[in-house]
């Protein structure tokens, strides 16, 4: 499974005007983790939560079959990702509009990197023989997986070795031409079965902000202390950065 992550990159860079280490260590989590999405079946997703204790904070991925992926990171302008994270690393998977948890894992982050969080995930929640390797080059990554059937004498990191040097050509190449892609692998004599595009999309809207202000008057807040004697509020998406102008007369 071949992730040409050029232009989600770019549009996460937006969202997260993250610099030094902080969009390094970003963009290498979501090379890593997108594709996780090719275990996913039609109407199911997944969510990755990292909350890392020191340095502190807080990383979201969610994608679905279909594509689709939003991600929150806390603080907003936390720039000095570690190569070590230790935390916890939960992975939640959820299916239908209704978006019940279906399966949940929690991996305990003993200093690894983000490289080995992936591929961890792969082995112990959905303990499969399969690896995601990270482009030096370019915003690029491929997941390769042995399926059980398959009798071959080569394991995963033998067959890795072997086609390494011509995944990294295609690495080099920063293509995203989907032909041209195709091609390229077609040129390894592997067969080019199915795609889809991958595009940043969060589901906020107006009518889901009024209804958390909502919830949090009546779990005990009050109107007056939540909009601090003005006639309205102002709130931003985590994930898109939107920000929605809520008024009193909408809540009370």
């Amino acid at each position: 499974h071949f992730l040409d992550g050029q232009q989600l990159i770019k549009t996460l860079a937006i969202i997260h005007p993250l610099g030094g280490s902080g969009l390094s260590g970003f963009r290498d989590a979501v090379l890593m983790f997108e594709p996780i999405i090719s275990f996913l079946k039609p109407q199911e997703g997944f969510g990755l939560y990292i909350d890392s204790p020191d340095p502190q904070f807080m990383l979201k991925i969610e994608a679905n079959a279909q594509g689709l992926i939003r991600t929150l990171l806390l603080p907003e302008n936390f720039d000095q990702f570690p190569k070590k994270v230790k935390g916890v690393a939960r992975l939640t998977k959820v299916f239908g509009e209704t978006k019940a948890s279906q399966y949940s894992s929690s991996i305990e982050l003993n200093g690894i990197g983000f490289h080995e969080i992936a591929n961890k995930i792969l082995k112990d929640s959905y303990q499969v023989m399969a690896e995601v390797f990270l482009s030096d080059e370019s915003d690029q990554s491929i997941l390769i997986m042995k399926l059980p059937s398959v009798k071959n004498e080569k394991n995963l990191e033998k067959y890795w070795e072997i086609i390494q040097p011509k995944i990294e050509k295609i690495f080099a190449r920063s293509l995203n031409d989907k032909k041209e892609i195709v091609l390229s692998f077609e040129e390894m004599g592997l067969i080019f079965l199915n795609s889809k595009e991958v595009l940043f999309k969060c589901n906020c809207n107006r009518e889901r902000m009024v209804s958390g202000v909502k919830a949090l008057v009546s779990t005990g807040s009050t109107v007056e202390s939540l909009f601090d004697g003005s006639d309205s509020l102002e709130l931003k998406c985590d994930y898109c950065k939107t920000s929605y102008l809520i008024t009193k007369k909408e809540i009370v």
